[in-house]
């Protein structure tokens, strides 16, 4: 059996209130986007059926993550970081701006056809000592 709540209004403002949205204080687009992360996982939650098990899984997963100072290796692993590169192409593309180097790995130093090297490499072309 599926139980969804996530959209009630009790939950709806338990939502608002952990969010700081309720609040004067802080700042509002901050506010807005952890109202938004807990919307939207509340919603994973239900849709996917995550048991306590997962869900504590994750968070422990999460912990070690953020003590390892490794959040940033994930977002890279995943495409987050990619998709990211994409959606700002896509928006200058949009406004008619082109050209430029690509935002991704390959970035400003990347010759397409360069010869691939094993070991030790010179990176001029030879000429001066």
């Amino acid at each position: 059996m599926t139980v969804k709540i996530s959209q009630t209004a009790d939950i709806q403002s338990f939502f608002e209130e952990a969010s700081g949205a309720l609040n004067d204080a802080g700042n509002p687009r901050v506010k807005n986007l952890v109202l938004r992360i807990l919307q939207d996982t509340a919603k994973l939650i239900e849709d996917m059926s995550v048991t306590p098990d997962e869900f504590w899984k994750a968070v422990d997963y999460l912990n070690r993550l953020g003590a390892r100072q490794e959040a940033g290796l994930v977002v890279a692993g995943l495409g987050i970081e990619h998709y990211l590169d994409l959606l700002l192409d896509a928006q200058d593309a949009a406004v008619g701006i082109e050209g430029g180097t690509p935002r991704t790995i390959e970035g400003p130093l990347y010759v397409a056809g360069a010869p691939l090297s094993e070991g030790e490499a010179r990176m001029d072309d030879g000429k001066d000592a």
